[in-house]
């Protein structure tokens, strides 16, 4: 730790930033648990605080079980349906939206995003918004649709779409 960095606080952009927020979200989620300080300056601890008050997980990293596909874009929607299976986002669970593509890279993103878009449009799962954010779960009803999709066996034309 550079000497520099003893005396220099932790700011709110930094807190966004490591967890990939925008600075507003990180304000409005501590201006509901008692407000912002009158300096503000954050200490490392701040980060997990923030983390847990915002339901931030980071689901994509090097301890990933991806699911095999010959075309890629397919591969991550079914591991994305396979994480939401696993992490049982059912019934009256949910997660962030964000969640589901956080620690992807802008590309992976941007596919995963529009899967997700489709599964709202077709009701397999659902957005819900709150104070920490857009949530998302699935249907009890749909949890079959979802492991079809995450097995291979059933994944709906309109997904099918997004790499063909």
């Amino acid at each position: 730790m550079a000497t520099l960095d003893l005396f220099e606080k932790i700011r709110v952009s930094q807190i966004a930033s490591s967890l990939d927020l925008h600075p507003f979200e990180v304000v409005r989620l501590l201006g509901q648990v008692g407000g912002m300080p009158h300096t503000l300056a954050f200490e490392q601890a701040d980060i997990e605080r923030v983390r847990e008050l915002a339901g931030v997980e980071t689901w994509w990293g090097n301890n990933v079980s991806s699911v095999e596909d010959v075309i890629p874009g397919r591969g991550l929607v079914r591991t994305a349906a396979q994480m939401l299976l696993d992490r049982e986002v059912v019934g009256d669970n949910t997660t962030r939206a964000d969640n589901l593509f956080r620690g992807l890279d802008p590309a992976d993103q941007f596919v995963v995003r529009r899967a997700v878009n489709h599964l709202i449009r077709d009701e397999v799962l659902t957005s819900i918004p709150t104070s920490q954010g857009l949530h998302l779960r699935v249907d009890t009803a749909k949890v079959s649709i979802l492991q079809g999709i995450a097995d291979g066996s059933d994944i709906p034309s309109s997904l099918e779409e997004l790499w063909s």
